[in-house]
């Protein structure tokens, strides 16, 4: 692999779920005031040292600063491009000083069904505000093993197709029908091999559209191609891809993020969200983990707590642009951030699809089935195309 694709890999890798970074370029997004949030912490003397690992953002700088600051806790966050790098990370000296992780359920799914070491089983007693949590995220079946949870869902989210309605009154039945003249000039995508990719290969029929064989891949990419002439930009963000549409450079986002319409009618302008309903979109979570032999365990717990609850949780929601995981946060959200997200999902024990769908493509390559490397290189074979 040469540098640059490799450099392509690491900085795209799992990237449909990593929030911040989607929304570098989106102005305007707004930040609760968190007052009196927490409830009950670790029994353990807080204070010193805090490691966080994990995507920026999801350390909640603006949410945690006061709890921070009043249990004289110094948070030490580095961040991770990718799921992969935080296991990397471990394994190559960071056990022992990792503490706080996220990552998006896929990885983590995967990373608990090997059985490889990297969380450690949470004491929820420890944790008494995951108590709030929407029925769908108590069960979670990507975080619950032999009765054991390993870790707290934060924020969710799906990624539906977004339009300016005085272009066009809704979307085709599948991703596929984007290939008709009348978007010519109108498509934005996100600079994202494995999201879109995902949603071509489901809408081809595979089965699986997050295990792909070489032709299966190769169809999927074909299919992609058929919109190639309708396709107006490539967004390097979420918040760039808002931005296209709201300057009129394109009017249909396919993958895109319900918060754009926020930004757009901060900025005066309509857009509205869907889906294909045959071939609808893909949803996704990110949680919070402690690693094993994790060296300040007190401050993890309450840390965790503390931003687990309602009006913590709905801060973050908030910033980040995304669905809340606490129940009682969804109180606490203005309307508009209320109506981004379908909540019947996570209203509902096992979180509905969200427990039964994959986005994310296994990094290696296993029998028949291509790695992330195959999906990178695809998408960018279709870039240049």
């Amino acid at each position: 692999m040469n540098d640059t694709l490799k450099q392509v890999l690491d900085n795209r890798l799992n990237r449909p779920v990593n929030r911040r970074r989607f929304i570098e370029g989106a102005a305007g997004l707004t930040t609760l005031t968190v007052l009196g949030a927490g409830g009950a912490f670790a029994d353990g003397q807080l204070g010193g040292q805090l490691n966080f690992f994990g995507y920026d953002g999801e350390q909640g700088p603006n949410v945690t600063k006061e709890f921070l600051a009043k249990n004289n806790i110094q948070l030490n966050a580095a961040f991770a491009g990718a799921a992969d790098e935080t296991l990397t990370r471990f394994k190559t000296g960071g056990r022992g000083s990792m503490d706080i992780m996220t990552m998006n359920k896929d990885f983590q799914r995967s990373v608990i069904d090997a059985k490889v070491e990297l969380f450690q089983p949470l004491d929820l007693a420890r944790i008494p505000n995951a108590a709030g949590l929407f029925p769908g995220f108590k069960d979670a079946n990507w975080l619950n093993r032999d009765g054991k949870m390993y870790g707290v869902p934060m924020i969710w989210g799906d990624e539906p197709c977004v339009w300016n309605p005085d272009k066009f009154e809704g979307v085709p039945d599948r991703y596929t029908d984007f290939a008709d003249p009348k978007y010519k000039g109108e498509i934005v995508l996100l600079d994202d091999p494995f999201g879109n990719i995902w949603l071509f290969a489901k809408s081809v029929g595979v089965k699986d559209p997050s295990s792909l064989t070489k032709a299966d891949l190769d169809k999927a990419v074909a299919a992609m191609m058929t919109i190639k002439p309708n396709v107006a930009a490539i967004g390097t963000s979420l918040g760039d891809m808002a931005d296209i549409m709201i300057r009129g450079d394109a009017s249909m986002g396919l993958g895109g993020w319900a918060y754009q319409t926020i930004i757009a009618k901060q900025k005066g302008t309509t857009l509205v969200t869907g889906s294909p309903k045959v071939d609808d979109r893909f949803f996704w979570s990110d949680a919070y983990a402690i690693a094993i032999d994790a060296p300040h365990l007190d401050n993890a717990y309450a840390f965790i707590n503390f931003i687990t609850s309602p009006e913590s949780n709905a801060a973050l929601a908030t910033e980040l642009g995304s669905g809340a995981t606490v129940e009682k946060a969804y109180d606490l959200l203005t309307d508009d951030i209320k109506k981004l997200y379908d909540y019947s999902i996570v209203r509902q024990p096992g979180a509905g699809i969200l427990s039964t769908q994959t986005v994310v493509p296994n990094q290696q390559a296993q029998g028949d089935i291509v790695g992330a490397q195959a999906w990178v290189e695809a998408w960018q074979a279709f870039k240049v195309a």
